[in-house]
């Protein structure tokens, strides 16, 4: 009992003691917040705050050029209780002279400083001759209470086309009033574009080093754009939409065989260094169309189809397949633009003039008498070559397109038939590129990029798919633009090969359920070859306005075609790139209606020198028809090839 009595003594003194501190420190309190709370903040002084945010790094082309830079400025700043009031109208005065103030300025100026308060911000940003003299008044000890305090803001130094607005905006981004990147690459690579990798530096070379890497500027990032070409495919673009009066205009320009990225644009652009306006005004430019956007791509799927079907051995590039007015697909019936029929043709030459039919029946040569195998078969050929996901390119919110995976969405037959021939699929722009990147590069996907020594960069190609198809495929590519007249008088540069296709789709309107009248997207996908280097380039005419529209045929003031031919020779000037050796490069191919129409005079020699070299032939093969008897004649052959090496379907 004692011992309990002794601990409950003891516990009450600890109390009171308590009780007696916590009086005291209240009443303290309550002293130096309301009777001294004056006197106290009038011996505060506020110091002149600094910048502790990373200095951005800076983004250059492939040859150092600055594509965006880390700019610094400096706020001038106030501290109004810290200025006597026989002071204010005289640091004002001074002021008024440096800034040239007007009045009503100088007045608001004035109000500020005889304000009292803790800190006032006079002017958000001044110029650097500003600075320079603010800050020789202020060391002159002409401005007492004012400060100036740095500041760190993203700054675009190179002019886009048209006026107005910045180089590659929709792809570098813009970095937001918290420092942080907005979109495009600024957004993606943000956290590399604001870390110092102190492993880096030199720190016993740096005096004065804090305790931090704050203010230490990292390392620049390298793109693969080449600043010089993407200003010319910036004023190429712009022209196009203006003239086309199109709602946008898009090219990436792609080298196939390592996926670097030279060009890559779309119009409208904006200023990314007015991003804020830009959003509050208009935020939709403020979007990368290239990869955020997708559309019904059209014919330019073709050569994916055929390519499908050359590489399950249904057909070669002359295998001779009929061009109906009129298919009947399962449960579907298909139709040509044009409502015609082209006739028994080589597969070559039905896709380089475009026919609907013809690539309907190749996807269902695929499987003839399964519809979801040869769906599939068709989504695997399209997964193999690299576009049924998101590039991977190095952009913020790139998107993957709509592409209807069979495994989890059945196509019904004629959803076949359209996506053959590109409609019911939505693709982006770079999505093509990589793809036809594969049919010219001999086989291999490779990883599209814009960073040089990022993780994209480093994957290396990879053989998908079997190289005498990939060739196969180019050479049909070849074909579209040497053997078709409106093509090649378009697309063809002397002394280059050029190969690609043109795509128009249908645009499906999601607010009236119904396809847009006269108004359709205009894609061409090809490349350009020289003697030591070749460029994909992929184009899109988003809603152009046609001349006219009759069955089949939408011209345009600049066609696709026509879009990817000044590109094209863009990058040739730019890149410098060298002739062909091949003397026909470039040249529409002999014996088609392009060379018939565009050079007659070498069609004709050629066709000449072809009959005299079959008539020296013609002994040995009487003599060879003799020996072989059994060999069959040809004939008209099946609708379409079961036998796609058989002569009966071979053209001569």
């Amino acid at each position: 009992m004692l011992g309990r009595t002794d601990s409950r003594l003891r516990m009450v003194a600890i109390l009171l003691v308590f009780a007696v501190f916590g009086t005291a420190t209240g009443l303290r309190l309550g002293y130096l917040q309301v009777v001294a709370a004056d006197e106290l903040t009038a011996k505060i002084i506020r110091p002149p705050s600094t910048t502790t945010e990373s200095v951005r790094a800076d983004i250059v082309d492939r040859n150092g050029t600055l594509l965006a830079m880390t700019s610094s400025y400096d706020e001038l700043v106030a501290y109004p209780d810290q200025i006597d009031a026989d002071e204010q109208a005289a640091i004002v005065d001074t002021l008024g002279a440096l800034l040239g103030l007007g009045a009503k300025e100088r007045d608001r100026y004035l109000t500020l400083v005889a304000s009292g308060s803790h800190f006032e911000s006079l002017r958000r940003r001044i110029t650097f001759e500003e600075s320079e003299a603010v800050g020789g008044a202020i060391d002159a000890g002409l401005l007492p209470g004012i400060a100036l305090e740095p500041k760190y803001s993203r700054w675009y130094p190179d002019d886009g086309a048209p006026a107005g607005t910045t180089l590659a905006a929709n792809i570098l981004g813009y970095v937001r009033g918290d420092g942080r990147g907005g979109e495009g690459i600024e957004r993606f690579y943000d956290k590399r574009l604001t870390t110092v990798d102190a492993d880096s530096l030199d720190l016993a070379s740096i005096e004065g080093l804090p305790g931090s890497l704050a203010g230490l500027q990292p390392a620049a990032l390298e793109l693969t754009i080449d600043a010089g070409l993407q200003k010319k495919v910036e004023t190429i673009i712009n022209l196009v939409r203006i003239t086309d009066e199109a709602k946008s205009v898009s090219v990436i320009v792609m080298d196939p065989h390592d996926g670097a990225i030279l060009a890559a644009g779309s119009s409208p652009s904006y200023d990314a260094n007015q991003f804020a306006a830009v959003f509050s005004k208009n935020n939709e430019l403020l979007r990368n169309r290239l990869f955020s956007d997708q559309y019904e791509p059209g014919s330019v799927m073709k050569i994916f189809t055929v390519t499908a079907a050359l590489r399950e051995g249904k057909v070669t590039p002359n295998t001779k397949i009929h061009d109906e007015v009129m298919l009947h697909y399962w449960d579907a019936d298909i139709q040509n633009a044009d409502h015609q029929s082209n006739g028994y043709r080589p597969v070559k030459d039905q896709i380089a003039e475009s026919r609907n039919v013809v690539a309907a029946k190749l996807a269902r040569m695929l499987a003839p008498r399964d519809t979801q195998k040869a769906a599939h078969k068709l989504y695997d050929f399209w997964a193999t070559v690299g576009m049924t996901k998101p590039t991977g390119a190095g952009v913020a919110n790139e998107i993957t397109g709509t592409w209807h995976d069979p495994d989890g969405e059945p196509w019904p037959a004629f959803d076949l038939a359209n996506r053959s021939f590109g409609q019911g699929v939505a693709v982006t722009l770079p999505q093509l590129a990589r793809g036809v990147s594969t049919l010219v590069n001999g086989g291999y996907l490779v990883q599209p990029h814009f960073v040089v020594d990022g993780e994209a960069a480093r994957a290396e190609p990879v053989a998908v798919l079997e190289a005498k198809y990939a060739h196969q495929a180019r050479a049909i590519l070849e074909h579209v633009t040497g053997s078709v007249t409106r093509y090649a008088e378009r697309a063809l540069i002397p002394g280059f090969q050029i190969g690609g296709k043109t795509g128009t789709a249908q645009i499906w309107d999601t607010r009236k359920a119904k396809f847009k009248e006269r108004r359709f997207n205009h894609s061409f996908i090809g490349y350009v070859g020289g003697r030591d280097s070749e460029y994909v380039i992929a184009v899109r005419i988003e809603e152009p306005k046609p001349r006219w529209v009759k069955q089949g045929n939408l011209p345009l003031a600049i066609e696709s075609t026509d879009l990817f031919r000044r590109v094209a020779l863009a990058t040739i000037d730019q890149l410098d790139m060298r002739k062909s050796k091949d003397k026909n490069a470039g040249r529409p191919i002999i014996g088609t209606a392009a060379a018939a129409a565009l050079d007659p005079i070498r069609d004709r020699e050629a066709r000449n020198g072809a009959r005299q070299d079959a008539r020296h032939q013609q002994p040995e093969e009487a003599k060879a028809d003799k020996v072989d008897k059994s060999r069959p004649k040809k004939g008209r052959g099946l609708d379409t090839a079961s036998d796609p090496e058989s002569s009966a379907n071979e053209s001569p």
